[in-house]
């Protein structure tokens, strides 16, 4: 009889409910309450973590009564639903109905812009809208959905949790109520689904679509990425055939959430393998240590700066068996973290992987077994991949040589969604083999094993006097000084020349950064021809990240363009990514001028100059100060 996870030709619900066994626990779901005034500090949150469980015999009702709740809503087959909530329970329950009656799920970031979140709504024309019950989000969404009838379903982080808890975190902290039109809380919508006797479930059809989710890459600039129920099923099918085994009722930490597709399809794994998975609405990488502490799970999906939390203190390491660091940054931490699990009781090390939401989320990954120090890892399941020359067919087939990455298989998406049909043609490219091929945009390199090495984003070149090159030999000239922890090179715009090279440095210990700076400008010197050696070097506490977790090219070219203006003594960004702003930009000026003048001008000359380098600038808030 064939494994279940070998067939992913069915929808996302019925993939689940084939691989599920209905016993043992599903979801430990914790929030973290602090113990008295909090306050967090570079080592430790003083807090506790209540939790509730849930089975997977409650799982599963759960969703049949979620799916009713949906029908009783008028929501049906082929409706789009927007959802713009973090990991609870509810999320999970929702993703799984839809599924089950052949709606679709729209996701996206809770904490955007009431404008972006009215964009997206738009974009695919939802109809309906589930929305975490907090009041800034809230407030956002009320906003976004002004002169509409779209219909509101909510629910808070604390809706799993028992009514006692309930009544005294209201008295703990009382939360500020925003309603919204059309809008029905979570108790009503799960009981207004009573009415509804029998849900039927949704027909497999090949290539459906299964749902949307944004990809912001390594810029601000969404897109939404159409995907199918094939490619959702083909992460837990890779991992299976790979013999990446996730073993029934042991435990794993999701930090990721359910909006990104490497959260989103990391759960479908555990889930459809009957691990019981810990999740936290709360992203904060400085829980992790509490979480990995408390309860002392096998398996994590996590990012590189959770990672960097949890080393900072002596941890039971035991039972660690797969931890997989996806988004940029792991690098600068991976011989740290491998000696710190070794020397905490694992027998394996932290695993890095590499993949996009255009192919599913994940498609190379090192393993138990299978691990090289410095590599992406190898191949998973049926993808296929070609090393190319850019912008040509023209395959690299020498072990070692940088190109490229085209992945084909299974997780390979529909495309982008709405107007996007030329930025579909551009990433999704049918090749002589008459396969589509998902063109990574990144410089990648194969060895003789077939492990995977990462050598920098094509899209970040530098355009030098009409010749163009890519900044990472400069990167690894920077990281060949023992101080420098790691570092970002972008195009930085130059009258004279149109583009020239920015390094962005972070350090260890700067107790000495000029004499940091010298050596690092001498190891440039010696191992970078001239042509291609930077014009600018920036000494920086930390390389701005993007929301998903990928360091954000945006952020720093804006803050390179904003060092130019005429007056600007420093300029220096951070990466918010709040519902308000994308970027916090901190501004010493010399000028005579208000604060509301000099804004004015800054906003006037970083359009300007992102026009002629061709980058999004997003949503700044500024902060002023006069020198």
């Amino acid at each position: 009889m064939e494994n279940p996870k070998l067939n992913i030709n069915k929808t996302k619900y019925r993939y689940f409910m084939d691989n599920v066994k209905p016993e043992g626990t599903a979801i430990i779901y914790t929030i973290p309450v602090p113990r008295g005034e909090e306050k967090p500090t570079d080592e430790f949150f003083d807090r506790d973590y209540p939790d509730v469980k849930i089975s997977y015999k409650k799982f599963i009702k759960m969703i049949d009564k979620t799916a009713k709740g949906l029908l009783a809503y008028g929501i049906k087959k082929g409706d789009i639903v927007t959802v713009c909530h973090t990991n609870t329970p509810e999320i999970f329950y929702m993703d799984y109905a839809l599924s089950k009656i052949g709606a679709i799920p729209n996701y996206i970031y809770p904490n955007i812009t009431a404008d972006e979140m009215k964009y997206f709504i738009d974009e695919l024309d939802s109809k309906f809208v589930f929305v975490l019950d907090e009041p800034d989000i809230k407030r956002n969404m009320k906003k976004a959905l002004e002169g509409t009838d779209i219909k509101i379903i909510s629910s808070s982080v604390i809706e799993s949790f028992p009514p006692l808890f309930k009544k005294i975190a209201a008295k703990k902290k009382p939360v500020e109520r925003v309603e919204i039109p059309n809008e029905i809380k979570w108790v009503d919508f799960i009981k207004n689904g009573n009415a509804i006797k029998e849900v039927k479930e949704n027909l497999y059809t090949p290539n459906d679509t299964c749902s949307f989710v944004h990809s912001s890459g390594t810029s601000s600039v969404p897109k939404a990425i159409e995907i199918s129920n094939e490619n959702d099923n083909s992460i837990p099918f890779n991992t299976f055939k790979d013999n990446i085994i996730f073993s029934s009722q042991k435990k794993c930490i999701q930090t990721i959430p359910q909006f990104v597709e490497y959260g989103k399809t990391s759960t479908h794994i555990v889930l459809c393998s009957n691990v019981c998975i810990v999740v936290i609405p709360e992203m904060e990488p400085k829980n992790f240590y509490d979480l990995v502490f408390q309860y002392k799970a096998e398996y994590a999906f996590t990012t590189p700066s959770h990672i960097r939390e949890l080393i900072k203190r002596k941890i039971d390491l035991s039972k660690t068996e797969h931890f997989v660091i996806g988004g940029d940054g792991f690098d600068d931490v991976e011989e740290m973290a491998t000696h710190f699990f070794y020397d905490n009781g694992s027998n394996v090390p932290p695993f890095q992987g590499y993949g996009a939401s255009e192919f599913s989320a994940f498609d190379i990954l090192n393993r138990k077994g299978e691990y090289k120090v410095g590599s992406l890892g190898k191949l998973c399941g049926d993808s296929e991949y070609v090393i190319i020359e850019p912008n040509t067919f023209n395959a690299i087939i020498e072990p070692n040589t940088v190109g490229e990455l085209c992945l084909t298989g299974s997780g390979v998406t529909k495309g982008y969604a709405g107007n996007s049909k030329e930025e579909t043609d551009k990433v999704f490219v049918k090749h002589p083999d008459g396969k589509i091929y998902v063109h990574m945009g990144d410089y990648i390199s194969v060895d003789e094993d077939g492990f995977f090495y990462y050598h920098g984003r094509i899209k970040n070149v530098i355009t030098r006097k009409s010749f163009t090159f890519s900044p990472q030999e400069i990167v690894d000239a920077v990281m060949k000084h023992d101080n420098v922890k790691s570092c970002m090179v972008v195009p930085r715009y130059s009258k004279e020349e149109g583009e020239t090279p920015s390094a962005h440095i972070v350090l260890n210990d700067y107790s000495d950064t000029e004499k940091t700076l010298n050596e690092i400008k001498q190891l440039v010197n010696e191992n970078v021809q001239e042509f291609h050696r930077p014009t600018h070097y920036k000494i920086r506490q930390a390389i701005p990240l993007t929301k998903n977790n990928k360091n954000n090219i945006t952020a720093l070219k804006i803050e390179d363009t904003a060092n130019m203006f005429d007056g600007v003594v420093s300029a220096d960004i951070e990466a918010h990514n709040t519902s308000e702003y994308e970027f916090y930009l901190k501004v010493k000026i010399k000028s005579d001028k208000s604060n509301d003048e000099i804004i004015a001008d800054l906003e006037k000359h970083i359009n300007k100059i992102a026009c002629i380098i061709k980058f999004n600038v997003g949503k700044i808030k500024y902060e002023i100060e006069k020198v």
